[in-house]
C-alpha cells in the first residue's frame, strides 16, 4: 500500500511514540508512506524528530513550514477555538490548502492518525481530492456524551467553566464527524483502546453510514530490548514514584494529598507545563526530580515498588504499559482506558476515581508486600502473556495493516 498519513510527529506525549513505531513499522512491511504534519502543529523546537523517522518520507513542505518559521499554535486560547468550530469553516485550511496541490501521485489511502476534528477537516479534503477512504485514528474520545470531561471535579470553578464549554463543543466535533462519515469520505475508524468508543459512542453511530470500526488489539506497545535491561522484580527500594505530563488532568493537585498518606516518598519525574503548579510539588512527602533522560527515568521506575497513577484522562496509557514492562507494580483510578486495557492483571491495582486515600492505602499494602508475592504477581502467567502481546511494536502496525488494507481493492 501507499499510505498517506496526517501525523503530529512532533507531539511530546504517547501519541508520538505511536505515530513514529507504527509508521517505521509499516515500512518494514512493505508499504510506503509519506509522513504529513499541519502547519499549526509544526514545532522547530523538536525539528530533530524528522531524522528520527526511519524509511517514512516526509513530505517537503513540512520541511518548509519550519524553514519558514511557522510554529505551532497548540495550547493557545485561538487553537483550542478553531479545534472545536471546524464544522462551521469546513472549507477554511489556511496554509494547509497548498498541500492539495502538492499530493503524491500514488496513494491508496489517507490515514489520520489523530481523533481530533481540526485534522479530521484536513484529511476529508485531502481524501476527497484524491478520490480515496480516510481512516481515522483514536487516541482519545473525540467527544463524549456527557457533559464536559469531568474537570470540574478538581479544577473548581474553571473546571465547571471548561466543561460547560466543552459540553457544547464536544456537539460540534460530533457534527464534523457525522459530516465526513455522511459525505462518503470517511470509511474506517480505529482505535488503540475501547475507551474511546465508550466515551464517544461513534462505533453505533458509524453503523449507520457502514463506516468500519476496530479497536487494534494490542493499540500500543513498549519497546523489550530496551525495558527489559532495567527490568526489576526483586530489591527493590522503599518509595512510590509518579511520572507523566505534569498537568492536572493527569492527578498533578492530588499528588500532595497522596504523598500525605503515603508511608514513604513520593519521587515526581516530569516536565511542569505551568510554572504556577510546581507548589503542589514544594510539600513534604514529595521530592520532585524534574524531567529526567530515557535511562534515569527508567532506573528510578524499575527501582520503585509502585507508582501512583491517578490520571482522569487516557486512552491507552504508556505510563502504564511501560512501568509493568520494568517490573514495577501501579496503583491507579478506575476510568475506562485503564479498565479496558489493564483489567484483570494482578501487578494493576485499581480504586475508584478522585479517592486519594484509598489510593494511598492499596499502595502502603504494596510497599509492605514481601519480594516473593511482589514476584509472583509479576510473573503470572497472565501478566507475562499481556507483556508479550504489546512487546512489538509490529504486532500494532500489522493490525493496522489488516485494517487499513481492508479499504484498498
Amino acid at each position: 500500500m501507499n499510505i498517506f498519513v496526517i501525523g503530529n510527529i512532533f507531539n511530546t506525549s504517547g501519541v508520538y511514540t505511536h505515530i513514529k513505531n507504527v509508521t517505521e513499522e509499516l515500512v518494514k512491511l512493505g508499504h510506503a508512506v509519506t509522513l504529513y504534519t499541519p502547519s499549526f502543529l509544526v514545532d522547530p523546537s523538536r525539528k530533530k524528530v524528522l531524522d528520527e523517522l526511519k524509511g517514512v518520507e516526509i513530505h517537503p513542505l513540512v520541511y518548509s513550514y519550519l524553514e519558514n518559521g511557522v510554529t505551532t499554535q497548540i495550547r493557545t486560547f485561538r487553537y483550542f477555538i478553531n479545534s472545536h468550530t471546524v464544522y462551521f469553516n469546513w472549507g477554511d485550511l489556511g496554509p494547509d490548502k497548498k498541500i492539495l496541490d502538492e499530493l503524491p501521485s500514488k496513494v491508496n489511502i489517507v490515514y489520520d492518525m489523530h481523533e481530533d476534528p481540526i485534522t479530521l477537516r484536513l484529511s476529508y479534503h485531502i481524501a476527497k481530492k484524491l478520490g480515496k477512504p480516510l481512516v481515522k485514528l483514536l487516541h482519545d474520545e473525540p467527544f463524549r456524551n456527557s457533559f464536559g470531561r469531568g474537570y470540574r471535579h478538581f479544577l473548581g470553578l474553571k473546571g465547571w467553566v471548561y466543561d460547560t464549554m466543552m459540553y457544547f463543543f464536544y456537539k460540534f466535533d460530533k457534527w464534523a464527524f457525522l459530516r465526513a462519515m455522511r459525505d462518503g469520505v470517511l470509511r474506517g475508524i480505529a482505535s488503540v483502546s475501547p475507551s474511546a468508543f465508550y466515551y464517544s459512542g461513534l462505533d453505533r453511530v458509524s453503523e449507520k453510514y457502514e463506516v468500519k470500526t476496530k479497536v487494534y488489539k494490542p493499540g500500543n506497545a513498549f519497546n523489550r530490548d530496551i525495558l527489559f535491561k532495567y527490568r526489576k522484580t526483586r530489591n527493590k527500594s522503599d518509595f512510590a514514584v509518579f511520572y507523566a505530563r505534569l498537568v492536572p488532568q493527569k492527578g498533578l493537585y492530588e499528588l500532595p494529598k497522596i504523598a500525605r498518606e503515603l508511608n514513604t516518598k513520593l519521587v515526581v519525574c516530569g516536565k511542569l507545563y505551568n510554572e504556577s503548579d510546581k507548589r503542589f510539588l514544594e510539600v513534604e512527602g514529595i521530592e520532585y526530580k524534574g524531567y529526567l533522560p530515557y535511562d534515569e527515568l527508567y532506573r528510578t521506575v524499575a527501582d520503585a515498588k509502585v507508582l501512583i497513577y491517578p490520571s482522569h484522562q487516557d486512552g491507552f496509557s504508556l505510563v502504564v504499559l511501560d512501568t509493568l514492562a520494568l517490573g514495577t507494580t501501579v496503583v491507579t483510578y478506575d476510568i475506562p482506558a485503564i479498565r479496558f486495557v489493564y483489567g484483570g492483571l494482578k501487578p494493576v491495582k485499581i480504586v475508584r476515581e478522585y479517592d486519594v486515600k484509598g489510593m494511598a492505602a492499596v499502595a502502603n499494602k504494596v510497599m509492605e508486600m514481601n519480594e516473593q508475592e511482589y514476584e509472583n504477581e509479576h510473573n503470572d502467567e497472565k501478566v507475562r502473556q499481556f507483556l508479550d502481546l504489546h512487546s512489538k511494536w509490529e504486532n500494532v502496525a500489522k493490525e493496522t495493516e489488516v485494517f487499513l488494507s481492508s479499504f484498498v481493492k
